[in-house]
C-alpha cells in the first residue's frame, strides 16, 4: 500500500500560537519540532496498517526560505520519503497514479 501524506502546520498537535508556525519567530523551531513529530506518527499508524511506500509533503507555507521547508529531517522517520522546497500542488499527480490512502 502507498500511502501520501500531505501536511501543514496549522492543526498540529501543541501548536498554539502564530510564532510556532511563522518562520524565523522565536518559536518556529519548537513548532517544526511538533510539525516533525506529528508526521513520525502518522508514518507508524501507516506502517501498522501495511503501507510499504509513504511520502509526505510538506506543504507549509512559513514565509521567506522556510515555506514548504518545516520538517526537521533529521528526526524524520527514516521510512518516510519526504518532500519540501516545492508548492504542494506539483505533488497531487500520486493521487491520480496509484496511490491508496
Amino acid at each position: 500500500m502507498r500511502v501520501l501524506i500531505m501536511s501543514d502546520m496549522e492543526g498540529v498537535s501543541g501548536i498554539v500560537t502564530w510564532s510556532q508556525v511563522t518562520g524565523g519567530h522565536q518559536m518556529y523551531e519548537e513548532g517544526r519540532r511538533l510539525y516533525t513529530e506529528e508526521i513520525n506518527a502518522a508514518v507508524r499508524g501507516a506502517k501498522r496498517a501495511g503501507a510499504t511506500e509513504i511520502v509526505a509533503v510538506d506543504c507549509h507555507g512559513a514565509g521567506q526560505d522556510w515555506s514548504f521547508n518545516s520538517f526537521v529531517p533529521e528526526l524524520l522517520d527514516p521510512d518516510c520519503e519526504w518532500v519540501a522546497h516545492h508548492a504542494w500542488s506539483r505533488y497531487t499527480d500520486m493521487l491520480e497514479t496509484g496511490c491508496d490512502a
